[in-house]
């Protein structure tokens, strides 16, 4: 590969690479990722001049995983990242792409502030002279980040043990792990046919599987059944709309949820399917259910907030309000600080918008500060997890 360039500009990144000889334009891959065949591709373009080829990729609206790993990183943020990235590996090899030429730099991986979900840039080519490696990348990214000291960090050891023992490196092993950090414990584990086809292809479903010990597909597990076609219907929680199969939605980008069991019975007596089991991962609990099944009991998780820790006295504050007020009188306020006259009465808020959050002073007499800045009276200003908020000399983290 040529010289890679990365330029930012306001709220816009550039991406170039330079080809430089023997390395060609894969037009397969080119034709498939205008497309969109992989959502979570960015586009590139390519521009034939007098110096050669170049790719390039623009990328508006985004944030670098470089800089959302700026701030202080929770589990969450950090098996949330892992886990897309992996799924984003999955799709490329399923749909024969060369992975090493998908370009695993935190420069140049990015994620929408609002919905966390990902995107990757991948160099549609061939004789590509410097690949990317998989492998070394997830062993290298717990380095560049500063976990925060509130939480348990035996996952932490548990990922980078992973490395230290497992040869050669398997994404579907890794998968599997991941699956386990997130608290998703798996049973009945077993290859199963995807259901989707390589693009270029006719949509069509996937075989099934005959025998005990047939395998089929690139997927985690191994079940010794085989899978039924029918794919479970899952609703967005935060725009609303059903989707079938997958993790994200199709629409906004976010993390779907298993509709009830009635609903998705409903569904399978409209298909014909009769009583035929559901293949794939489900987060259903339901013991009549087949394929890979998330234990956890009750469909539907319990709704989590964003929280304060109180450097002074490590104190969690849960963020349970779309509106929270932090001040020193308790009448006025959400959670109230009654041994510091430094602050105000009704000092700040923190405001939560969409899966985004804010903080606005309210004309405090000794200021409300966000990462070492004194911010405006009365204007919204976005804060992130990890951000540092100090109120008068009282001082805070946020996380989500």
């Amino acid at each position: 590969m040529g010289r890679t360039t990365i330029e930012q500009s306001e709220n816009q990144y550039v991406v170039m690479n330079k080809l430089t000889k023997p390395e060609a334009i894969n037009e397969r891959e080119l034709d498939a990722i205008a497309r969109g065949f992989i959502d979570s591709l960015i586009p590139v373009q390519t521009e034939i001049g007098k110096k050669g080829i170049v790719i390039k990729s623009s990328v508006e609206g985004m944030m670098s995983l470089k800089s959302y790993f700026t701030s202080l990183v929770s589990k969450k943020m950090f098996l949330g990242v892992v886990d897309q990235l992996v799924a984003i590996v999955k799709e490329c090899e399923k749909n024969h792409m060369n992975v090493s030429n998908l370009m695993l730099d935190e420069e140049a991986i990015f994620l929408d502030p609002r919905t966390k979900k990902i995107q990757c840039i991948f160099w549609p080519m061939v004789n590509n002279q410097n690949s990317y490696s998989v492998h070394e990348f997830f062993k290298e990214l717990p380095f560049s980040v500063v976990f925060t000291k509130h939480e348990d960090h035996e996952y932490v050891s548990r990922y980078l043990g992973y490395f230290r023992e497992q040869t050669p490196f398997s994404i579907n092993s890794f998968e599997k792990l991941v699956y386990e950090l997130l608290g998703k414990k798996v049973e009945n584990k077993s290859y199963l046919p995807s259901g989707s086809t390589s693009f270029g292809e006719r949509s069509v479903s996937a075989p099934k599987t005959t025998g005990a010990t047939g395998t089929s597909g690139n997927i985690a597990y191994n079940p010794l059944r085989p899978a039924s076609t029918v794919q479970q219907t899952k609703v967005c929680s935060t725009c609303g709309q059903e989707c079938v199969g997958g993790r994200f939605c199709s629409n906004c980008g976010s993390a779907l949820t298993p509709m009830p069991k009635e609903k998705d019975e409903k569904a399978l007596n409209q298909t014909g399917a009769g009583t035929q089991s559901y293949s794939g991962t489900t987060l259903l609990g339901a013991e009549d259910y087949s394929g890979t099944t998330v234990l956890g009991g009750d469909a539907f998780e319990e709704p989590t907030y964003p929280y304060l820790i109180r450097e002074k006295t490590q104190e969690k504050v849960s963020v349970d309000k779309p509106s929270f007020r932090i001040g020193k009188e308790s009448k006025f306020c959400d959670y109230f600080i009654s041994n510091n006259n430094a602050i105000s009465r009704s000092h700040a808020d923190i405001l939560t918008k969409d899966h985004r959050y804010y903080i606005i002073d309210h004309n405090s007499t000794n200021k409300t500060y966000v990462d070492g800045k004194v911010i405006p009276v009365e204007i919204q200003v976005e804060i992130f997890s990890g951000s540092k908020i100090k109120l008068a000399n009282e001082e805070f983290v946020f996380y989500v």
